[in-house]
């Protein structure tokens, strides 16, 4: 008798300490998953802004873009209705031409750069959606274990 008594004991202490392992393991899964979407979170907020940053910069070229164009079009109205061609407008076109070319060579590698960057994140946040829904499985099995060994406690203790 004093044999199964000291069993039941020994039983009952290693589900307490099982108890005890599952409840460190369930909680340091909480922690790494609170610590994952924080992480996640500030990546987003950092990218949201790295882009509202190149969409402001984009728009200012625009503008840019938009005057020089403007200013153009009168010029060529200008030589329009005088009927010469002036040197100096010439050049100056010619010139905004290469400055036109030239922005719009960097604007175009610019957005490549972010359509890849913009693929990368996708697949990263992809990777993290994946990594968090096997942490919330595990949390799931641990605490479904946990849950057990709380049932399992009580049943031990009335036998005694």
């Amino acid at each position: 008798m004093a044999d199964s008594t000291d069993d039941l004991v020994r039983e009952v202490e290693d589900l307490r300490s099982e108890n005890e392992y599952l409840r460190d393991e369930v909680e340091e899964l909480r922690c790494e998953m609170l610590e994952m979407r924080d992480m996640f979170q500030e990546e987003e907020l950092r990218q949201l802004q790295d882009l509202r940053q190149q969409l402001e910069q984009a728009n200012k070229t625009c503008r840019i873009l938009q005057y020089r164009l403007r200013k153009a079009e009168r010029r060529s109205i200008r030589v329009a209705q005088t009927g010469q061609v002036d040197g100096e407008l010439v050049r100056t076109l010619e010139h905004e031409i290469k400055v036109a070319k030239s922005v719009s060579l960097r604007l175009y590698n610019e957005l490549e750069v972010v359509q890849k960057k913009t693929g990368q994140l996708d697949w990263e946040n992809e990777m993290l959606r994946e990594k968090t829904q096997e942490l919330e499985v595990a949390k799931h099995v641990l605490q479904a274990e946990l849950e057990k060994a709380r049932e399992v406690r009580p049943f031990c203790i009335l036998h005694n």
